[in-house]
């Protein structure tokens, strides 16, 4: 019983995923890990959208009979406002995804770490690097420090391999997060 529990705990052999990343899964995953953000993050965003809709709120109150050219440039601004920062965002994802757009990706799951990598580029990372991971019906999200994410979609595990990957997940990673 004892040897059945060790081989239980431990990574048998490595694991590992071959894939091209989909545009779609990597927008899924960056919403993802945008709501895990930290809570002094989100409160910060939380009082600047306050703030833009208070400015909006006056612009409208400041004469509610007609549209003086200072309420409308007020309203103005505020929805540039909005549009830009949705627009910068759809920028910073297509920005981050361009370097593996088309390009095969590979990772290796073992007890230390994994291994990452693109067709020019591999990298190693250690357990205590990843801070969480989220798991969706279609993707695994490790989280690293910061905005720095890894994403493996499930269609890229053979088999049984994504339930060996959430265990070794949970034993690695959730105790942490």
């Amino acid at each position: 019983m004892l040897n059945g529990n060790l081989s239980h705990m431990s990574l048998q052999m490595p694991l590992n995923a071959h894939f091209v990343l989909e545009r779609d899964e990597f927008s899924k995953a960056s919403r993802l890990v945008s709501r895990k953000l930290s809570p002094a993050i989100k409160w910060a965003g939380y009082a600047q959208v306050g703030l833009l809709l208070a400015v909006m709120l006056t612009a409208i109150a400041y004469n509610p009979g007609k549209a003086q050219p200072v309420s409308l440039i007020i309203l103005i601004l505020v929805w540039l406002v909005f549009c830009t920062s949705t627009i910068s965002h759809r920028a910073w994802i297509r920005r981050r995804f361009a370097p593996m757009e088309g390009k095969e990706i590979w990772y290796e799951f073992v007890e230390e770490g994994f291994h990452c990598g693109l067709p020019n580029a591999e990298s190693k990372i250690n357990w205590p690097a990843i801070s969480n991971f989220i798991e969706t019906d279609a993707l695994f999200v490790l989280l690293g420090s910061g905005l720095v994410f890894y994403t493996i979609p499930k269609r890229a595990l053979a088999g049984n391999d994504a339930a060996s990957l959430r265990q070794l997940l949970q034993r690695k990673v959730a105790i942490r997060g």
